[in-house]
């Protein structure tokens, strides 16, 4: 967990998460999420005026994190987490947890290529149904009208999901400006809105732990000759990069992608009974996807 340090006289600071592998993450009776805040302009004004609620708030961007976190000022019920909702929604949160998910103006990715990043894709749908409490709401906000009403079919056809509003420029409590700037210009702003009807639950990729013994001893030249080999399993995809050590304790770095859900980190080789250990450098937090499973998995097979 790290910690935006307050700035000279100005305490502008907030908690950004990385959450343990398989851990979920703490909610109250009343928890929301917003994926994909942005600079966080709607998100710490929409805390601001619901202090009753814990928000958490999901963005892939460090950059778009950083400005939420300052905008924040030590929001209490404000947690950032910096990750990709789309592959880690259903990791975060444990079934039926969260009374409200929204999303602000989501790119509606159109290519044919992009359709696994869309908010119909099943994937992501699935997660949705999974971590809303029975009754909870899923809400949309989009100036997208074709994209509107590809999410409105879509999810209303979801076997938990109902359909149950779709709004043009609704009134709403809080504003982005540049919502008001095309509501100005005259463009539309649609709302969708879906409600939990039916139980539902989905597996869980990510799992806690994973170390791999090596009966034998391991020297630099064999550390060294990982390096730039690449591996992949259906839709995984990991490369090992270069090595560091301190005597004999070694630090691979590795990249792994997971359907584009992207982890770098290092794997921790050390002896341990009479051989050596594998297994994720604790400083790194990693979560321990499929790919990264299979990096491990690979490193020390070609070890062996």
């Amino acid at each position: 967990m790290d910690i935006l340090k307050p700035v000279q006289a100005r305490p502008q600071y907030s908690v950004i998460i990385h959450p343990e592998s398989g851990i979920a993450l703490p909610v109250q009776p009343e928890t929301e999420l917003e994926i994909g805040f942005g600079n966080g302009e709607y998100t710490v004004q929409y805390a601001e005026k619901h202090p009753d609620i814990l928000l958490y708030g999901v963005e892939i961007s460090q950059a778009c994190v950083l400005r939420c976190a300052r905008r924040a000022g030590g929001l209490k019920n404000l947690r950032i987490i910096n990750t990709d909702a789309r592959y880690m929604l259903r990791e975060l949160f444990a079934d039926e947890t969260l009374q409200k998910i929204f999303m602000q103006f989501p790119c509606p990715w159109s290519k044919n290529a992009d359709a696994h990043r869309r908010v119909t894709a099943k994937d992501f749908s699935d997660g949705l149904a999974a971590v809303l409490k029975m009754s909870g709401t899923f809400v949309m906000v989009t100036d997208d009208e074709p994209y509107a009403h590809e999410v409105w079919e879509i999810l209303g056809r979801h076997e938990a999901l109902t359909a149950e509003d779709f709004e043009v420029n609704p009134k709403r409590e809080v504003t982005t400006k540049y919502e008001r700037k095309w509501l100005e210009e005259g463009r539309n702003i649609y709302r969708v809105t879906f409600r939990k009807s039916r139980a539902f639950t989905v597996q869980r990729r990510v799992e806690q732990d994973m170390h791999i013994k090596i009966a034998r001893q391991i020297t630099s030249n064999d550390m060294a000759g990982l390096r730039n080999i690449e591996g992949r399993r259906e839709k995984s995809f990991w490369k090992f990069g270069r090595t560091f050590n301190d005597g004999n304790i070694y630090l691979l770095e590795t990249l792994t992608s997971d359907d584009e859900f992207e982890q770098k980190f290092y794997i921790h080789v050390a002896p341990r009974y009479e051989g050596f250990l594998l297994r994720l450098d604790k400083t790194t937090l990693a979560f321990l996807t499929p790919a990264v499973r299979s990096a491990l998995n690979d490193a020390a097979a070609r070890l062996s």
